[in-house]
């Protein structure tokens, strides 16, 4: 079953690679690197009987990551992903691909071509830049960041303030991370100084059954030296199925060369229909909730941070009139990049 998912693609990578090669005179550059990153973890309170008073050690990601180089034009990926299992004081391994892809430079565009990240939250990924710490919002409550398919960005106009992403995906059951059909993807980011971008984006997913999925974002970001921070509000209407409506704020403020503090909130506009069956961070599904990360980041060295964190979530009532129990992690997170 393994090789049967993998070949097709594996195919058309080699045969694209293959092509790119032939077409410079010069040998592929090929760079390989990595990164993992864990808790220590205790739970003093938490919804679930499962979770309240959990002690443990996880490996949340490992990656291995090959880049090379074809030619001037000509690049790929091939990434694998490694984790241990999201329930609590279980450790079970997974492992899968992450990125499969072949691209090419087309003059200030990209083209990117197999299972490669979607414009979904790349750029609020790479705003927030603690994919360590916790997924984005929409990502914990399992939008998918990567799809198989073909994707294009770059600039609209000659001063690159406004620019695009587009994506069409498969929904291929390929990799670690799927759509779950063929969909549809577009943002569009205008950026009025180097600091500042506003992305607008919407999606539309094709699924095999009655129910088709749209999804509505915005997300405003501030970057500089010392300081960044976001806006985002996101809304996926999964027709018949409950919706995933949120709102998140996030701010990262550097206090010296190698340390920095950390704050973020996400609101459950509606509650989560993915709830218990978020990894390492499940919610309950019954009512609405707020979700507090705070931490301060300890950057070792250039390979290593450490970081003491804690995440609250809090409830509302749900239809019944009771409210969930809180949950509350303390953490230890360590960080090794060699990416």
């Amino acid at each position: 079953m393994f090789q049967a998912r993998f070949m097709p693609l594996c195919l058309a990578v080699a045969l694209g690679c293959g092509s790119a090669a032939m077409a410079s005179d010069d040998m592929p550059a090929l760079r390989a690197g990595g990164l993992l990153f864990g808790d220590f973890y205790h739970v003093p309170s938490h919804h679930s009987a499962a979770g309240d008073g959990a002690t443990g050690l996880v490996l949340r990601r490992g990656y291995l990551t090959f880049d090379v180089d074809f030619s001037e034009r000509w690049f790929g990926r091939l990434r694998f992903e490694a984790n241990q299992s999201g329930d609590f004081e279980t450790y079970t391994f997974e492992a899968d691909v992450k990125d499969l892809h072949v691209g090419a430079r087309l003059g200030r565009h990209r083209l990117l071509l197999g299972l490669s990240p979607t414009p979904t939250f790349d750029l609020i990924e790479s705003t927030w830049g603690l994919r360590y710490l916790a997924r984005t919002p929409m990502d914990l409550q399992g939008v998918a960041s990567r799809d198989t398919g073909i994707g294009l960005k770059g600039p609209l106009n000659d001063t690159g303030t406004l620019a695009y992403r587009v994506m069409a995906g498969a929904g291929l059951e390929f990799g670690n991370e799927s759509g779950d059909g063929r969909k549809w993807m577009g943002a569009l980011t205008w950026q009025p100084a180097d600091n500042w971008a506003l992305d607008l984006y919407a999606d539309y997913e094709k699924l095999s059954g009655p129910k088709d999925r749209t999804m509505l974002q915005a997300f405003l970001g501030y970057q500089a030296d010392r300081l960044r921070w976001g806006l985002q509000y996101s809304n996926q209407d999964r027709e018949q199925d409950p919706p995933v409506e949120l709102a998140s704020a996030f701010v990262v403020g550097k206090l010296g060369e190698r340390t920095s503090l950390v704050g973020r909130v996400d609101r459950m506009l509606e509650p989560s229909p993915k709830g218990d069956g978020i990894s390492y961070l499940p919610i309950d599904p019954s009512a609405r909730a707020t979700m507090y990360f705070a931490g301060m980041e300890f950057r070792l060295n250039p390979h290593l941070t450490l970081t003491p964190n804690a995440v609250v979530t809090t409830y509302d009532r749900n239809d019944q009139g009771a409210r969930p129990e809180t949950d509350a992690y303390l953490r230890l997170t360590l960080f090794v990049d060699f990416e």
